[in-house]
């Protein structure tokens, strides 16, 4: 008998704390959730390109972001602070007096970096 109420109790403590856990895990996943900047849907077009290319991305809020490009090497050559706008974005890049090759152009927000590539001809 005193087995059967110490498992008892034992599985009653597991299973409720279990689901205060559960319970947390969503409060938490419900903050980070409201708190992520999210940005979609980014193509750079022409790619490749000779003189310009747009980047073109949807944004679901006004917000900073940092806009880069680097070479295949890891060197930035080119930043860029820019406020979004709530839906399609559009950041205009020259190539100037880059060569021709690949590069790596970035959008970072607080909480995420998302690179994609391009091509100079």
């Amino acid at each position: 008998m005193v087995k059967k109420l110490l498992l008892f109790l034992f599985l009653l403590l597991t299973f409720s704390t279990a689901t205060f856990a559960q319970d947390d895990d969503i409060r938490d996943k419900q903050i980070l959730e409201a708190a992520d900047i999210r940005i979609h849907d980014i193509v750079a077009s022409p790619n490749p390109f000779t003189v310009t290319t747009r980047i073109k991305f949807v944004a679901d809020d006004e917000f900073d972001i940092e806009f880069f490009v680097k070479d295949l090497l890891g060197n930035r050559i080119f930043y860029k602070k820019i406020k979004t706008k709530k839906g399609i974005n559009t950041i205009t890049f020259y190539r100037d007096d880059l060569v021709s090759g690949i590069y790596i152009y970035s959008i970072k927000t607080k909480s995420k970096v998302i690179s994609k590539r391009m091509v100079i001809k």
